[in-house]
C-alpha cells in the first residue's frame, strides 16, 4: 500500500487539541542521541538541559494578533501525529524564521536543485506554488 503524505491541518484552521497528541515523553523518540540525552548537565549551568533533537514529517502554526505556535509532530502510519514539540513565538519572530528558512531553501535549491512538494501539499495549506496564500 503506497503511503500518502500529507500535513496536518486542523479543521478550521484551529490549533490541535492537547488530547489529539502524544507528549514527546510519552513516547521515546525515534532518533534521539540517547547519550547526549542522558548527559548531566555542565557544572557552570545546574538545571540547563540539552537540546532535544527529533525528526518532524507534520507541521502546523497557529497564529493569532500577538503570538504563533509552531507545531512539530510525527506522521505514524494511519494514526494522529505524535506532537513533538510547541514552539510559542512572536510574529516578528515568525517572520524572522520564515525569511531565514526560505534564504536556506533557496541556498540548498541553488546548490542542488528544486525541491518539488506534492501538488496534495499546497492545496492542504491553501498556498500558491510561491508560498503565497490563495
Amino acid at each position: 500500500m503506497p503511503i500518502i503524505q500529507r500535513p496536518y491541518v486542523p479543521p478550521e484552521d484551529k490549533p490541535p487539541q492537547e488530547e489529539a497528541f502524544l507528549n514527546p515523553g510519552d513516547v521515546a523518540p525515534l532518533n534521539v542521541n540517547t547519550a547526549a540525552a542522558a548527559a548531566p548537565a555542565p557544572a557552570e549551568a545546574p538545571g540547563v538541559l540539552d537540546p532535544i533533537t527529533f525528526y518532524s514529517d507534520s507541521f502546523h502554526i497557529f497564529s493569532s494578533i500577538y503570538s504563533a505556535v509552531l507545531f512539530f509532530g510525527e506522521q505514524l502510519e494511519e494514526r494522529e501525529p505524535i506532537l513533538r514539540a510547541r514552539i510559542k513565538v512572536s510574529p516578528q519572530m515568525l517572520k524572522a524564521i520564515a525569511l531565514l528558512a526560505s534564504k536556506h531553501v533557496k541556498e540548498y535549491e541553488d546548490a542542488v536543485g528544486p525541491i518539488t512538494l506534492p501538488e496534495q501539499v499546497y492545496a492542504a495549506w491553501e498556498v500558491d506554488h510561491d508560498g503565497h496564500g490563495h
